[in-house]
C-alpha cells in the first residue's frame, strides 16, 4: 500500500493542466483551461479546468474531478493504479507502507499464482503457433472458426498438447513451484504427490483481469465424443472468482465507457468474433449465469445494457434469468434475440458491422415488450395465463429501484394491457414489502485510507423522498437512508460550510441570541463543532458523518497555518482519498456556488467569506430546529402508543417532554426569523 507521504508528494509535484492535456487539447480562457469533455459526446469545449483549484468540471455532462480521479476515470484504473500511473510521470519513487510478514507472503503469493497463469498463457500459445501438433490442431480449428492471426493473438489464445504432462513437467524444469500450479488450477495433485495437466487435447481461453492479468482459462475439446466434457474451465482460486470476473472485459472497457452501453453474449467464441467485426464492447459471462458481481462491473462504465443471446430456447431462458438482476442494479436493459439458426458468433461473421448494428437498433426492445411477446404466445383466450403473463412483468417492475422509472414502467404497463394503474402499483407494493434490503455502511475513521468502496452505497425503499430530500444522498450511485433523508440537506449544508470555508475566521452579528455567539474569535470549523458538542449532536447521514470526522481528524493534524493554505489542504485530503463517495461529495460541494437554504449572499455582490457570520449560524439553527422537530415526531408517536396502552404515567411523562421540546423549537424559530 502507498503511504500517505507519498501520495502528498505525488499530489504536490500533480498539475491537473498537464495531467490532462496528455488526453484532451486544452486551450487557456482566463485563469482556466476549456477543453471538449472525454466523457460524452462533445462537440463545443464545455470541460473547465481549474489550476488553482486542482480541479475540472464538465458544465454539460456534470462530470467533475481532480487530477486522480480523472485518471481513474479516462483510464479504467483502480485509486493506487492512478496514484502509480501519476508517480511514473512526475518521476516520483513510490514508498509502500510497511507490510507484516502475513501481508508480504500474501502478496508474494498472489503475485506468484499470477505469474504462473501468465506463463502457462504464453507456454499454450506457443504450442499453437510453433508446435507442429498444435498447429495442425489447434491453429486450424480457429482458422475454420474464421479468426484471423491478429485476433487470434489480441486474445491470447492456445492450445494445450494432447498429453496430459506437458505443461506440468515444462514449468517444473523452468523453477516453478508446484504449489502455485496447484494454486491457479492449472494442474491436479494425484494421491501419489505426482502433478498432471489439468487441460491437454483442447484449445485454450484465456481469462484476463479487468486490469490484463491472466487469472483463468477455459479449454474447449475438439472431439466429437459425447463422454468427454465440450468445456473444461479454471476451478475458483486466489486470483479467480467466477462470479466476479467477465470474458472479455480487459479487452471491452473503453469501448464501453465510450459507447455507454455494453453487450452482453453467452460465450468466448460470440465476444471474439463480434471483437473482429469491429464492435468492441461485448463482453460474456462464461462458465457461470449472470451474476450481480458481474453486472456490479458492467456498471462501473455504463449503466446500459443490452443482452444478446441466441434465438433457441436455451438463449431466451438465460435472457430472462438476467433481466431482474440487470433491473435490480438500477441499469438500463434492452434484450435482442438473434435469428433462430443464428447465434452472436456465427451472425458477426456472416454480417458487417453496420448490418450487425442496425439489426440491433431495430430488434433490441424493452423489457415488458420482450416478455409480454415472449409470454403471450402460450395464451391464446386464457384469462388465468394472461393474468400470470401480467404478474411476471410487474414482478420485474418491482425490482427497479427508482421510483420515477417504475412510475413509467408502470403507465406502459397498464396502457399496453388496459389495466387500472392503481392496481398495478398496489402489487409493486406488496412484492417490494417482501423483499426489503438495508444495506447501510459503516464509516469509519481509522480505515479511511482504506475504504471498501463496495460497501459505501446504502438502499431506501421510501417511497415518496422529494427531489430537496435526495440532496442527501452520496453522489456517483450512492443512495441514501430513508431515517437520513429528513436532516440530510441540512447535514449537507453544514458540511458545505465545513468544506469551503472551515479555517476561515467567522465575524458575528451583535444581536445573535441563540446562535452561540461568543466573544472571542473562532473560526468557521470551530463554531461548527462547539455548536454541536453544545447540544450532544451528531450527523445521521452517514457520509455527512464521515466527510464531517474527517475532516476534523485531518485539520487537528495541521500546523498554524493561514486559513486559506489549510483549506486547500483539507480540500486536497478529502477530495483525493480512496473513498469515491467521499470524493465526490467533496468536488460537488466546492463546485457548487451556494448552499441551499442560506439565501442572503444570493442577493448580494459580496463575497461568501464576508457573510459567514450570517449564514452559518443561521444554517446551524436551521439545522437545530430540524432536528428538534423530529424529535417531536418521535415524541408524538410514543404519546400515541401509551394512550392506545392506557399507560397515563408514560403518557403525561411524554406530553412533559413534548412541551419543553415544544418551546425549544418555538424559540429557534424566533431567532431564525428574527435574523
Amino acid at each position: 500500500m502507498i503511504d500517505r507521504a507519498t501520495v502528498d508528494r505525488i499530489l504536490d509535484a500533480v498539475r491537473i493542466e498537464d495531467v490532462i492535456g496528455d488526453f484532451v487539447s486544452l486551450k487557456r480562457r482566463g485563469a482556466n483551461y476549456l477543453g471538449l469533455c472525454p466523457f460524452h459526446q462533445d462537440k463545443n469545449p464545455s470541460m473547465s479546468v481549474s489550476p488553482t483549484r486542482g480541479i475540472f468540471k464538465c458544465f454539460s455532462c456534470g462530470k467533475a474531478g481532480t487530477a486522480i480521479t480523472f485518471v481513474m476515470d479516462h483510464e479504467h484504473l483502480t485509486y493506487p493504479e492512478a496514484l502509480r500511473y501519476l508517480a511514473k510521470k512526475y518521476g516520483i519513487d513510490i514508498v509502500e507502507k510497511e507490510e507484516t510478514a502475513e501481508e508480504i507472503a500474501n502478496r508474494l503469493k498472489y503475485e506468484s499464482l499470477l505469474v504462473v497463469s501468465e506463463y502457462a498463457q504464453k507456454f499454450y500459445q506457443n504450442i499453437l503457433w510453433n508446435n507442429e501438433y498444435g498447429r495442425a490442431i489447434g491453429y486450424s480449428y480457429f482458422k475454420e472458426r474464421q479468426f484471423s492471426d491478429e485476433t487470434i493473438r489480441k486474445f491470447g489464445l492456445g492450445y494445450a498438447h494432447n498429453r496430459p504432462l506437458t505443461l506440468a513437467s515444462e514449468a517444473l524444469k523452468n523453477g516453478y513451484k508446484k504449489e502455485f500450479l496447484i494454486g491457479t488450477g492449472l494442474c491436479i495433485e494425484r494421491d501419489n504427490g505426482d502433478i498432471i495437466d489439468r487441460f491437454y487435447d483442447r484449445v485454450m481461453f484465456p481469462i484476463h483481469s479487468i486490469s490484463g492479468r491472466v487469472i483463468a482459462f477455459g479449454g474447449r475439446t475438439l472431439k466429437s465424443d459425447k463422454t468427454v466434457a465440450k468445456y473444461v474451465n479454471s476451478p475458483e482460486t486466489e486470483i479467480y472468482n467466477k462470479s466476479r470476473s467477465l470474458y472479455g472485459i480487459f479487452f471491452a472497457k473503453s469501448a464501453i465507457a465510450k459507447s455507454d452501453k455494453c453487450y452482453l453474449v453467452e460465450g468466448y467464441a460470440d465476444v471474439i468474433s463480434m471483437h473482429q467485426a469491429g464492435i468492441e464492447n461485448v463482453v460474456a459471462s462464461s462458465g457461470t449465469s449472470l451474476t450481480v458481481e458481474q453486472i456490479r462491473l458492467i456498471k462501473r462504465f455504463t449503466n446500459k445494457i443490452t443482452i444478446l443471446y441466441d434465438g433457441d430456447d436455451a438463449g431466451i431462458k438465460a435472457s430472462v434469468r438476467g433481466i431482474d438482476l440487470i433491473l435490480e442494479e438500477g441499469m438500463q436493459v434492452k434484450i435482442v434475440l438473434l435469428p433462430p439458426e443464428d447465434d452472436p458468433d456465427s451472425y458477426a461473421k456472416a454480417h458487417s458491422k453496420d448490418e450487425i448494428l442496425d439489426y440491433i437498433e431495430n430488434k433490441e426492445c424493452d423489457f415488458i415488450s420482450y416478455k409480454s411477446e415472449l409470454l403471450s404466445k402460450d395464451i391464446e383466450n386464457d384469462p388465468l395465463k394472461k393474468a400470470q403473463m401480467i404478474n411476471d412483468i410487474i414482478a420485474s417492475i418491482a425490482v427497479v429501484p427508482d421510483p420515477i422509472l417504475r412510475n413509467v414502467y408502470v403507465e406502459m404497463v397498464a396502457e399496453k394491457f388496459d389495466q387500472k394503474p392503481e392496481s398495478i402499483f398496489l402489487k409493486i407494493k406488496e412484492l417490494r414489502g417482501r423483499k426489503k434490503k438495508w444495506n447501510r455502511p459503516s464509516y469509519n475513521n481509522e480505515n479511511y485510507l482504506e475504504p471498501q468502496i463496495e460497501d459505501s452505497s446504502y438502499s431506501t425503499e421510501n417511497e415518496n423522498v422529494t427531489q430537496e430530500e435526495a440532496v442527501g444522498a452520496a453522489s456517483m450511485g450512492t443512495g441514501y437512508d430513508v431515517t437520513n433523508s429528513f436532516l440530510a440537506v441540512h447535514e449537507r449544508e453544514i458540511v458545505y460550510y465545513l468544506i469551503k470555508f472551515g479555517c476561515y475566521d467567522i465575524h458575528f452579528e451583535k444581536d445573535m441570541e441563540y446562535g452561540n455567539a461568543p466573544s472571542e474569535q473562532l473560526t468557521v470549523a470551530e463554531y461548527i463543532i462547539s455548536s454541536m458538542r453544545d447540544d450532544e449532536l451528531e450527523f445521521e447521514n452517514p457520509l455527512y458523518r464521515e466527510i464531517y470526522n474527517s475532516f476534523y481528524l485531518f485539520l487537528s493534524s495541521l500546523p498554524q497555518d493561514d486559513c486559506e493554505t489549510n483549506q486547500k489542504k483539507v480540500i486536497r485530503y478529502l477530495s483525493t482519498g480512496e473513498n469515491q463517495a467521499v470524493s465526490n461529495e467533496v468536488l460537488n460541494l466546492i463546485c457548487e456556488e451556494h448552499p441551499l437554504t442560506i439565501q442572503e449572499y444570493k442577493k448580494s455582490i459580496v463575497p461568501e467569506e464576508h457573510i459567514l457570520g450570517i449564514t452559518v449560524p443561521k444554517s446551524m439553527l436551521l439545522y437545530k430546529l430540524k432536528v428538534t422537530e423530529q424529535k417531536c415526531m418521535s415524541l408524538l408517536k410514543e404519546i400515541e402508543k401509551a394512550q392506545k396502552s392506557g399507560d397515563k404515567e408514560m403518557q403525561k411523562e411524554l406530553i412533559g417532554h413534548l412541551q419543553i421540546l415544544n418551546q425549544v423549537k418555538n424559540r429557534f424559530a424566533k431567532e431564525l426569523n428574527r435574523l
